[in-house]
């Protein structure tokens, strides 16, 4: 990293001629000396050489402060050359010289910076306003664009953003030379303005879970494209690819290379290399499908996972295996991070290794050629092998990389998001109106959180089986032997954890916001009930009263006392007709069908000839139960 390189210097009072050579972008060479890739002056920053986020195409990776204007101008026109001095200034001194009381933030938060900065430049021109000093007294004005957009009016996180650029611009007045040099509006703050609730407790996640249909659809599609697909496919495409190794040593034509792999593919059973490699792809988004929906990882964690990503090892006491995913975290700075894993997705990462492998060696020949071209070049050359050497470099060891265009690079978020699209497609997964399902990768993780929270409940049975120890909580095994160089997702455990308790107080308040009649439960309920039906704010105290107590499913039940360790400590899981009358069980009509399919399963067991004494007289104590429960749920007989 050669973020020491940077000039940090204060900008106000610097000569203009001095401060345009100040390098804002500096990348190491490979032979360790240091190369400037952008400089204060110029009409691009790229910062490329400090995000390595593999995930992101290089246009999101820069600032181009080329920017049109509302009347069809360029802020980089000679007669904005002070508009665009004094925003340059105002950016990078929030990274120089940070907001007293604030960290210095990632160069990645100052391209999101620049997207409302942009806005109010915009506005600035349409109405005259040529300085940040003369923004004085017209903030408001700009407070009431800003909540506008061009279909209608922007949300409140949106506006905020928008706002807040201005406050920052007012902290920031003693360090530049043109800023904002009252406070936008006094007494006011842009979460205010905006309309934005203060505090976490009133958020609401904004990500949509994939519903459980289309989750066991792209399961079942994935699992069939990796288990079942995947050989015929892998043996045509290293069949086509040995084909064109053996015609190009023999160099021949590239025409006649296409022909005898167009040939290969043929005798594999393939219309010709097209819809070969339309296999491929989505074979490799299988894998991405798989590893993203049983991880719950980010794209960029994604993006970052290389060969050797799976590791196997056990808890502290042996009791138990366990399979950890190894890959790389951005969000909070660049370290390694670990994520605990069913084998399904090791299934997925050998594959995907397989399917990427000929990816890899055209990288890996790629970066020998540029080393030597690298040796000879001139000054201009120099900065574009640089670039592409470090994305090579970069790329050498990742999974899913993929060439377009004859170029290899690692796939990007939005390259990813529209082959993961033609994947629902292709397999048949509709949304509810009939269309392909439209899906996002990163829908992936809030799908994970809240399945593994249902899971843990026992209140969702889809997938259950390549879960493996989810049923168990995975916090526990998180935080066994945790003291390595690998951190776990903590923040992923707390999403889990908040979807647990967002679905405790669901099931919760649909007993006592309804009458509908229980099992079991209901003559500690009553009282809850009552409390309800009287209350003020009846949200707020089903709220209240859910957060007392912890679920446990089982299947057939729900359980209150076993995270007490109260109760028959989870033999009821084996031993259904104990939580008939248990003083911490609930039954309630969701388990219906499982007390149907208990008593349809004792009615056969009692029809068998070879049945000893003792076990017609188990099944008809389990069937008493089972018709009891299901008369209590039909409201004939009282819990």
């Amino acid at each position: 990293m050669s973020m020491p390189l940077l000039d940090l210097r204060p900008l106000k009072g610097a000569a203009p001629t001095e401060k345009a050579i100040r390098p804002v972008s500096v990348a190491i060479q490979p032979d360790g000396t240091p190369f400037v890739v952008s400089r204060f002056g110029d009409d691009i920053w790229d910062w490329y050489p400090y995000l390595p986020n593999a995930n992101l195409p290089p246009s999101r990776k820069r600032l181009d402060w080329n920017i049109t204007l509302p009347d069809g101008s360029l802020l980089t026109d000679a007669q904005h050359a002070h508009l665009l001095d004094a925003a340059k200034d105002f950016l990078w001194s929030l990274f120089a010289q940070p907001i007293e009381g604030r960290k210095r933030p990632i160069l990645r938060s100052l391209i999101t910076k620049s997207f409302p900065l942009i806005l109010l430049l915009r506005w600035m021109v349409t109405v005259g306003i040529r300085r940040f000093t003369d923004l004085n007294g017209l903030t408001l004005d700009y407070a009431s664009a800003a909540k506008r957009t061009k279909s209608g009016v922007a949300s409140p996180k949106t506006v905020t953003a928008r706002l807040s650029i201005l406050e920052d611009m007012y902290h920031q007045r003693n360090k530049l030379s043109d800023a904002l040099m009252a406070h936008p509006w006094p007494g006011e703050a842009a979460t205010s303005l905006a309309g934005e609730k203060q505090g976490g407790i009133h958020r609401r996640a904004t990500t949509a879970v994939i519903p459980d249909k289309t989750l066991g659809q792209l399961a079942s599609a994935a699992i069939d494209y990796i288990r079942n697909k995947a050989p015929e496919i892998l043996a045509a495409a290293e069949a086509v690819e040995a084909a064109g190794e053996k015609f190009a040593a023999s160099a021949v034509s590239k025409s006649w290379i296409s022909i005898h792999r167009t040939e290969a593919a043929r005798e594999a059973g393939y219309a010709g290399t097209y819809e070969l490699i339309k296999e491929v792809t989505r074979l490799r988004t299988a894998c991405y499908v798989l590893i993203d929906m049983f991880s719950g990882i980010r794209d960029s964690e994604m993006m970052s996972l290389s060969e050797g990503c799976i590791w196997e090892g056990s808890s502290t006491d042996g009791s138990v295996g366990l399979m950890w995913l190894h890959g790389t975290i951005y969000k909070t700075g660049v370290r390694p991070k670990r994520w605990l894993v069913p084998p399904i997705v090791a299934e997925a990462v050998r594959i995907l290794t397989r399917v990427t492998a000929s990816v890899r060696r055209d990288i890996e020949d790629e970066k020998e050629i540029l080393a030597k071209k690298l040796a000879s070049s001139s000054p201009i050359q120099r900065a574009r092998l640089i670039k592409r050497l470090d994305i090579v470099r970069n790329a050498k060891f990742r999974l899913f990389v993929a060439k377009q265009g004859g170029v290899a690079n690692v796939l990007c978020g939005t390259r990813m998001n529209k082959l993961l699209k033609e994947f629902c497609e292709h397999c048949g997964i509709n949304d509810g109106d009939g269309r392909p399902y439209s899906l996002y990768a990163h829908q992936f993780r809030r799908t994970y959180a809240h399945f593994v929270a249902r899971s843990e409940l026992g209140d969702l049975l889809t997938l259950r089986d390549h879960f493996g120890h989810w049923s168990i909580d995975m916090t526990t095994y998180y935080a066994d032997g945790g003291a390595d160089e690998y951190e776990a997702d903590t923040e992923l455990l707390e999403m889990v954890s908040k979807e647990k308790v967002d679905r405790q107080g669901k099931i919760i308040g649909g007993y006592l916001d309804s009458d509908t009649p229980l099992a079991n439960g209901g003559h500690w309920l009553k009282d809850w009930r009552a409390s309800v039906r009287t209350a003020a704010n009846k949200e707020e105290l089903i709220k209240e009263y859910a957060g007392t107590i912890t679920l446990n499913g089982t299947g057939h039940s729900w359980c209150v006392g076993n995270a007490r360790g109260t109760g028959c400590g989870g033999l009821c899981v084996f031993e259904a007709q104990m939580c008939v009358e248990c003083n911490y069980g609930i039954i309630g009509q969701e388990h219906r069908s499982a007390w149907e399919g208990i008593r349809e399963q004792q009615m056969e067991a009692l029809a068998l000839d070879d049945m000893g004494p003792g076990g017609r007289a188990r099944s008809k104590n389990i069937l008493n139960y089972a018709e009891k429960v299901l008369r209590r749920l039909n409201g004939q007989e009282s819990a």
